[in-house]
């Protein structure tokens, strides 16, 4: 089918001139239609140029006379942003635009312009219909833009006017770019200058020598053609672009109208997506007759891609962690990721309040298997981590393990913040015989379960140890102790051992509090200890809960000291509750800190991670033990897979067992597992930490 497109001034297209010449009839008929206008910013040959044609008639001939769309080609001297802001206002209806020139207004869509961020159309497709893609397109709507479907752009390679074989021909060579944060790093990272030039005069550009390079797609490359270029197959990066509807114009339709719009995206986006891949093939084909391809070395790729293997995380927070979790997670194949790989999975909070502590656990991963990797891996094979997320929820932990447990490379699991969650799963876990390595769930039941053999190993807390270690830090301040503590699994376990230590003690608490998981209501439980005399107050909470309680008790004169478990350092709240913590005395309890610590293994470590994460000092390290738990968790379980000689996760467990010993990041282990324990560590290895400037830092005392 040929599409021919209206090609009118978008100044035409907003003052609603349509060339057709309608009859007297047809203009009463169409009088009462809703007349839209639909405007493309692509070059006319495009996929998104006839798929958007495509979808206007779908409307047109569906909507049986009630919406009539035209469409339009952005004038060459209108710039996307404005065209961008004319749908905002309703002046146009629809439009085709490139996400990264919508990243100004919404950073998360950025991640779409992240360098080898996507391997092929396959993983684009997934991400574009996976719950993430949903909820990218639904947060436009904080933009006054509906977001109907995500279109696929190619992917880009580099053109260039001099030979490229290697990183080093890079240096300082000037390639265009599009308007995009991400894309100017990309370039900076390899070392060259990254010039912002418009289509009208790009072609002057590089005549002039202005310019020695750009990265573009197949099919833009094909019907724009400069002299001197050649094509080098990067395959670096990928274009997006996105369908876009005015807010204004979405609240003028019946809901019938909606849905009828919603099918006719899908419809165009199946047919975007099919002829987009047809398009590509058809001009490869046509640029390699004509001479001008090349197969860039595997070397150059290899530095093209570690040179910008960063930018993501440095990126991370900007872009937004959460959106980049559930990205990262719909782009994975989890029918069998990875297959040349052996696998570590992680089941943590990646994206809801504690998704700090996820973070955490990732990155202690990650900073492990780069060492591993480069040591020549586990068995001869690369170890790859797949994530997760769990939201702290029993039930998606659960499917998350069941997913993990079909994976035949797996070798471990590692847990999240959550001690129901991982109390949730240990039946399935045993069932499978899936090793669950623990970072940071406390409960003492995780790892006293029952089971035999055990296949869970903690460095970490252990509630009945930090009972002892928080009740000594409370009767150093009084004995007149109070709790209040989260009603689950960890709260109740923390009870437990607090109970015993304080009667082993010939002592009682004044007065306990529960609280339950997610309350924003703590005024009367706080009022409670208050009148009760607490001079010191035990806290077994997260940060939701947290927040709450430090806001409360910031209300007192002299309010009681707090001792605080660590679920609220994963998370956001020493900047939310910044305020009351000036004027609440809260100590949290820590086995790990970067700050001041002087160890060659903490000095070597925190230098690769400010280069790998983008931090600049080590009190922006977020909730560092975690990171250190999983750090030397990964370190461990690699020297008990190689010792196994098998990835089978029984025989690397018989080994945790038997590991005799480990010079770790958090101290020297000596049989951390051994005799059915399968703790590493106790309150001797426990420290407090408080809050200052937003950081955590050691106490005094402590050091």
């Amino acid at each position: 089918m040929k599409y021919i497109f209206i090609l009118t001034a978008l100044s035409m297209l907003l003052s609603g001139c349509d060339s057709r010449e309608i009859s007297g009839s047809q203009q009463d008929e169409e009088a009462k239609a809703l007349a839209l206008k639909l405007a493309v910013s692509s070059h006319e040959d495009s996929a998104s140029s006839e798929a958007a044609l495509y979808f206007a008639s779908l409307i047109n001939e569906r909507s049986k006379g009630q919406l009539t769309v035209s469409a339009s080609f952005k004038p060459n001297n209108v710039s996307e942003r404005e065209l961008i802001a004319s749908v905002q206002k309703g002046e146009v209806d629809f439009a085709v635009v490139t996400s990264s020139k919508m990243s100004y207004l919404y950073p998360s869509l950025e991640l779409f312009d992240l360098p080898f961020f996507f391997t092929d159309h396959e993983q684009v497709t997934q991400v574009y219909e996976s719950p993430a893609g949903k909820l990218l397109l639904n947060s436009l709507r904080k933009k006054e833009l509906v977001g109907l479907a995500f279109w696929d752009g190619g992917f880009k390679h580099l053109v260039t006017t001099f030979p490229m074989e290697t990183i080093s021909q890079l240096d300082q060579r000037r390639f265009r770019v599009t308007e995009s944060a991400i894309i100017k790093q990309q370039f900076s990272a390899w070392k060259s200058l990254a010039i912002p030039v418009s289509d009208e005069v790009v072609t002057q550009a590089f005549s002039n020598g202005d310019l020695d390079g750009e990265e573009i797609t197949l099919s833009r490359l094909s019907a724009r053609r400069i002299a001197g270029q050649k094509l080098y197959l990067t395959r670096h990066g990928h274009q997006t672009q996105i369908l876009i509807m005015s807010e204004k114009a979405n609240a003028k339709l019946s809901e019938a109208q909606k849905t009828l719009i919603n099918s006719a995206s899908n419809i165009a986006t199946s047919f975007q997506n099919e002829i987009s891949h047809r398009k590509d093939h058809v001009a490869l084909a046509n640029l390699r007759e004509e001479g001008i391809t090349r197969q860039p070395p595997d070397s150059l790729l290899a530095d093209l891609k570690a040179s910008s293997s960063n930018i993501m995380e440095h990126n991370r927070m900007r872009i937004g962690t959460a959106i980049i979790e559930q990205v990262l997670q719909g782009k994975e194949n989890w029918n069998h990721p990875h297959p040349d790989k052996l696998i570590v999975a992680l089941d943590a909070d990646m994206i809801g309040g504690s998704a700090i502590s996820g973070l955490s656990i990732r990155r202690g991963i990650e900073l492990a298997l780069e060492e591993i990797n480069q040591g020549g891996g586990v068995l001869g094979k690369e170890v790859e981590l797949v994530v997760r997320n769990n939201s702290m929820v029993p039930s998606r932990g659960l499917d998350n393990i069941a997913i993990f447990s079909e994976l035949p490379n797996l070798i471990a699991v590692f847990g999240g913040i959550s001690s129901p969650v991982v109390l949730a799963e240990l039946d399935l876990l045993h069932q499978h015989k899936i090793l669950m390595l623990a970072p940071w769930a406390a409960a003492t039941p995780i790892v006293s379960n029952g089971q035999n053999p055990n296949f869970v190993f903690r460095v970490s807390v252990r509630d009945e140890y930090a009972a002892q270690f928080m009740l000594d830090g409370a009767l150093s301040v009084s004995k007149k102790v109070g709790f209040l503590l989260v009603n689950n699994g960890w709260g109740r376990s923390n009870f437990e051992g607090l109970t015993k230590e304080m009667e082993r003690r010939t002592l009682a608490p004044v007065h306990v509090e529960w609280f339950d998981w997610g309350e924003k209501n703590m005024g009367n439980k706080v009022k409670n200890l208050v009148q009760k005399g607490v001079e010191s107050i035990i806290f077994v909470g997260n940060a939701v809960e947290g927040e709450k309680f430090v806001y409360q008790l910031a209300k007192y004169p002299n309010p009681p000291v707090v001792f605080s478990h660590w679920g609220i350092t994963g998370s956001e709240f020493a900047r939310r509750s910044e305020s009351a913590l000036r004027a609440v005395d809260l100590r949290v309890l820590q086995t790990f800190t970067f700050v001041e610590n002087n160890t060659p293994e903490a000095k070597t470590l925190v230098q690769r991670y400010h280069r790998r994460y983008g931090t600049k000092k080590e009190s922006d390290i977020y909730a560092p033990s975690g990171t250190a738990h999983a750090y030397d968790l990964m370190h461990m379980l690699a020297i008990a897979a190689e010792k196994a000689g098998s990835a089978d996760m029984s025989a690397i467990q018989k080994e945790l067992t038997k590991l005799d010993r480990y010079n770790g990041l958090l101290k020297q282990y000596r049989s951390p597992f051994d005799r059915g324990k399968q703790d590493a560590l106790t309150s001797e290895d426990y420290l407090f930490a408080h809050y200052k400037d937003g950081s955590l830092y050691p106490l005094e005392s402590d050091r």
